[in-house]
């Protein structure tokens, strides 16, 4: 007969797989932007060793594919419906950075004519992920029976809200609305920009850190499940230690 119960144990190893690609190519890129921020503000001399150390070149290659590797594992590692369709929309948005990477190839100097429209699209995109992955890890830690993973997630969510909308702004400001398509940056730089571009920047590390802290904690989680039951011998943890089902969506 075949057991209706969930196979824990699949299902751990394969969300432990999941979080680490995805930590792999969440990590370099939350440290990029760290640095970066700190040479606008406290040494200058970090921006050229970001330039020396070709970190920009290894996030822009390595995030994209490592995100979409754990995307595609996160997806097939629960039946639940809520996990799939968030896990299957993240996936989808992976699909379309990657997308934009191939598109990249052939205009490395981003001077063609959809090249600022690609970045804009590529920037709106990032704070959905954003909302998903914190979510995502959210769900996978308050299944594991992390209290306050469920207060993390929806702090991080929020904050990518409000990113969401300084970036609005922002975009309204610089987009030239009537030069018909392919969108074109507006020329003009006023000190209402600056202010909305480095706002945008800030929240955007801030989030980034904390989805990044969300996924490294949730593959912690999981990888000491994962080490419990092989170290117990068990497939899956027994009935009254089960956690259950992940939570049903809200």
């Amino acid at each position: 007969m075949i057991d209706p119960r969930p196979d824990f144990s699949t299902s751990y190893r394969l969300c432990r797989l999941g979080l680490f690609l995805l930590a792999l190519g969440l990590v370099p890129a939350c440290l990029l932007d760290v640095l970066w921020l700190a040479g606008r503000f406290v040494d200058v001399r970090l921006l050229a060793l970001i330039e020396w150390s070709g970190l920009i070149s290894l996030v822009s290659n390595l995030t994209p594919w490592a995100t979409l590797a754990g995307a595609s594992v996160l997806w097939g590692a629960w039946d639940h419906r809520g996990w799939q369709r968030r896990a299957g929309l993240f996936l989808t948005m992976c699909l379309v950075d990657v997308g934009c990477w191939f598109l990249e190839l052939g205009d490395p100097q981003m001077r063609g004519e959809h090249a600022w429209f690609r970045m804009q699209l590529g920037t709106a995109l990032g704070w959905a992920e954003f909302a998903l992955l914190a979510r995502l890890s959210g769900d996978l830690l308050g299944h594991l029976g992390v209290e306050e993973a469920d207060e993390s997630s929806r702090s991080t969510r929020s904050l990518a809200a409000s990113g969401a909308m300084v970036w609005l702004l922002l975009f309204v400001e610089t987009a030239n609305l009537q030069a018909g398509w392919p969108l074109q940056p507006n020329q003009r730089f006023t000190r209402h920009v600056f202010l909305l571009r480095m706002a945008t920047t800030m929240i955007h590390t801030i989030c980034l850190i904390q989805v990044t802290t969300l996924v490294v904690s949730a593959l912690r989680r999981v990888d000491d499940e994962v080490r419990q039951q092989d170290a117990e011998g068990l497939g899956e943890p027994p009935d009254e230690a089960r956690p259950g089902h992940l939570r049903p969506e809200v």
